[in-house]
């Protein structure tokens, strides 16, 4: 488990299936973070991805958020790793109720420090739509710089959106 000061980051378990299956459906939740076709997860599909989040993953680590309060508020971890150049894709997500409460930077800032302290990662790389201002900002102060944007790259709200790519080295 990874201390903060306000959150921690720990092992998913079974009491986070509600929590965690309301974030993922919500809708603007779903427009904001994910590229492909913002389709809802029923209960099982969540239960089965938490399932799959042990310590005996291989190629993904994802670790659950709590606040002091013991209250699922999201998840981060790293998504896809390239042992042999020592880079990870890292990404976050803040169900809607705790956003704006600097649990995502805090967790962040764990989560980059778990890669490359832990993992002995090179590079951090993130990819987010270019309207979500706050993931943007929230990665900026986490020490991440813009690499490059990928012009119209996802069709979200009626139109193509560009990606902004974003890394840091360790």
């Amino acid at each position: 488990m990874l201390e903060g000061q306000r959150i921690r980051l720990r092992a998913f378990e079974a009491g986070d299936l509600d929590a965690e299956h309301a974030f993922v459906n919500d809708y603007d939740t779903l427009l904001d973070m994910m590229g492909g076709i913002p389709f809802p997860s029923s209960m099982g599909d969540e239960q089965q991805w938490i399932s799959q989040q042990t310590s005996y993953t291989r190629g993904e680590y994802q670790f659950a958020i709590e606040d002091a309060e013991g209250y699922l508020v999201g998840r981060c971890g790293v998504t896809r790793l390239d042992w042999k150049n020592r880079v990870g894709e890292l990404a976050i997500m803040i169900g809607a109720p705790y956003r704006g409460r600097g649990y995502g930077k805090e967790a962040m800032a764990l989560l980059c420090d778990f890669c490359f302290q832990e993992m002995n990662l090179h590079k951090l790389k993130v990819s987010v739509l270019a309207f979500n201002k706050a993931a943007i900002r929230c990665y900026e102060h986490c020490g991440f710089v813009r690499e490059g944007v990928l012009k119209g790259e996802i069709f979200r709200r009626g139109a193509y959106q560009d990606v902004v790519l974003l890394a840091r080295l360790g």
